[in-house]
């Protein structure tokens, strides 16, 4: 039986990245925002978002979504990140249907590390539903009630992927984390040289004065 279930195991992550091997080889379909209206608790609007703590800025070199239930796959070109840990802002990805497997790599210039991570939202639909409750909020001195109708991937230094699902900050659920693996961006012919002397001039001092948080997160 745990013969069985291991073989199982290592065929069903085969199949991940084999599902989204072929994302990229052939090409994703277009994105396309959430349709419906965008206001009050009945909202259907939906936005995927991408962010790192103050101070840690990376570049997202690949984001791929792929939805088996929708049947779809679409990539988002994110770039630099420069902020905000725990918060539906940062980098935005369009939503197209709720993903159950994220393919990202990204770069952290404080660490001069790259990272990778296959995510298999295996939850997804139980996400799906959280998404809808209404989580209200004060803006200028009134309560706003809205779904938590962002999905949030924090990336940590250390390679940690923290996933919640907001639309304000203080009433964010996380839903999952994740560890991503380093690999040699130098080997995949990557460089990072220019944009890592932008990062030093803005947060080397910090960096000198503080050491990198690499738990915690």
């Amino acid at each position: 039986m745990k013969d069985g279930g291991l073989r199982g195991n290592i065929m069903s992550i085969k199949h991940l990245a084999v599902s989204l091997c072929v994302l990229v080889l052939l090409g994703c379909s277009e994105q396309v925002g959430s349709e419906g209206t965008q206001n009050g608790p009945e909202s259907t609007y939906r936005s995927i978002a991408v962010v790192v703590p103050k101070h840690y800025d990376a570049w997202v070199d690949t984001l791929i979504f792929e939805s088996r239930s929708e049947d779809i796959g679409w990539r988002a070109p994110i770039g630099i990140i420069t902020c905000c840990w725990r918060e539906p802002s940062g980098k935005h990805a369009e939503w197209q249907a709720m993903p159950e497997l994220v393919l990202i790599k990204w770069f952290s210039f404080a660490e001069q590390q790259s990272y990778e991570a296959l995510i298999h939202l295996k939850n997804a639909d139980e996400i799906e539903e959280k998404m809808k409750e209404i989580a209200p909020f004060e803006s200028f001195g009134e309560i706003a009630e809205y779904p938590r109708d962002a999905l949030v991937f924090g990336l940590a230094p250390g390679g940690t992927v923290v996933v919640w699902i907001m639309n304000r900050g203080e009433n964010a659920i996380e839903v999952g984390r994740y560890e991503a693996k380093p690999y040699d961006h130098k080997k995949e012919g990557e460089d990072y040289t220019r944009r890592t002397e932008s990062y030093l001039e803005r947060e080397g001092e910090f960096l000198q004065e503080n050491r990198i948080k690499l738990d915690g997160w």
